[in-house]
């Protein structure tokens, strides 16, 4: 049995793996295509960080021959999630623990579901590019966060408790939260207030910030999500996150929201696990979401937009 399945081998899926490769853990990155099963079996993982280049050997495959692992990290985007998930489990033991480090909102619950195995969950803050397969560069610091799907399971949170160690050992910060359900909601919140004004205004944090009419609005939009996610019973701290709104988009100028590269490259976007989720979450409690609603409409008609005009009549 392998240490680690990384489920989802793009910029940041193997960044963590490379990491714990070289720590030492048996490792398998897994993806779709053969193009990173290809490149590492030629030439290994190249990794640039701040301690400068370094080149890993872990083990990568397809979907179809993924091998058991004792934990099965998650780095899919959410709608990828059930198939590539599915096509994994029948490789898998009953005692493989999935995590779930993903965007988004209500992941960690739709695999205990769907898996019927231990689940945890967590969020990342680890800075990754694809420069292509099988290499990736990652510099500055960063943290992450993981724990158990259900607080009070004492062996998920014994599962937990050794990851981090796993992690941390491999040079990866990282912090066991017993609640760390917050931290995945912070993070969301975030992303609901940014992510689709973004993609929508083909505008990075620092196109945002410089245009007041919009910055009001993701405040807003943080300000719908942060009382969905109280009512949900995650304890988000709205001074904080307006303030990481105002230094991400004052800071992080030029960055591009992976909801806005998925827009240009006309891919599938994750709105449904976040500003579709805060729109679910809020008819559950009676909360009025209208910007929510609005901006998780459009997106859904952006991303269908070329193939909808594609079907026009010629005039």
């Amino acid at each position: 049995m392998n240490d680690v399945m990384i489920l989802g081998a793009g910029a940041v899926g193997c960044l963590v793996g490379g990491h714990l490769a070289a720590q030492g853990y048996k490792v398998e990155l897994v993806n779709r295509s053969t193009a990173t099963a290809d490149a590492i079996a030629e030439r290994g993982l190249v990794m640039e960080l701040d301690s400068g280049k370094q080149r890993v050997y872990p083990s990568a495959a397809k979907l179809e021959n993924a091998k058991d692992a004792r934990y099965v990290m998650l780095f899919t985007k959410t709608y990828q999630t059930e198939a590539a998930l599915n096509a994994v489990l029948p490789s898998l033991s009953d005692d493989s623990v999935i995590v779930t480090l993903q965007n988004g909102l209500g992941n960690a619950e739709r695999l205990a579901q769907f898996s019927g195995r231990p689940v945890l969950q967590g969020v990342t803050l680890i800075p990754s590019t694809l420069v292509a397969p099988g290499h990736v560069r990652s510099h500055g610091a960063h943290i992450s966060w993981v724990g158990p799907l259900d607080p009070d399971n004492e062996g998920q949170q014994l599962a937990a408790q050794e990851l981090v160690r796993m992690l941390n050992l491999s040079g990866l910060e990282t912090q066991y939260e017993a609640e760390v359900r917050t931290r995945v909601w912070h993070k969301a919140c975030f992303n609901v207030a940014m992510n689709a004004i973004c993609a929508l205004g083909d505008a990075p944090p620092g196109l945002v910030y410089d245009t007041p009419a919009l910055m009001s609005q993701a405040h807003a939009l943080a300000d719908e999500a942060i009382a969905v996610a109280h009512a949900e019973g995650a304890l988000v701290d709205a001074e904080a996150l307006h303030n990481m709104i105002d230094f991400a988009a004052r800071e992080h100028r030029f960055h591009q929201p992976s909801m806005l590269q998925d827009i240009r490259a006309g891919r599938e976007t994750e709105i449904d696990s976040l500003n579709g989720y805060i729109v679910e979450a809020a008819l559950r409690h009676s909360l009025s979401v209208p910007r929510n609603e609005l901006v998780y409409g459009l997106i859904l008609a952006r991303q269908s937009a070329h193939s909808f005009w594609t079907q026009a009549p010629n005039s």
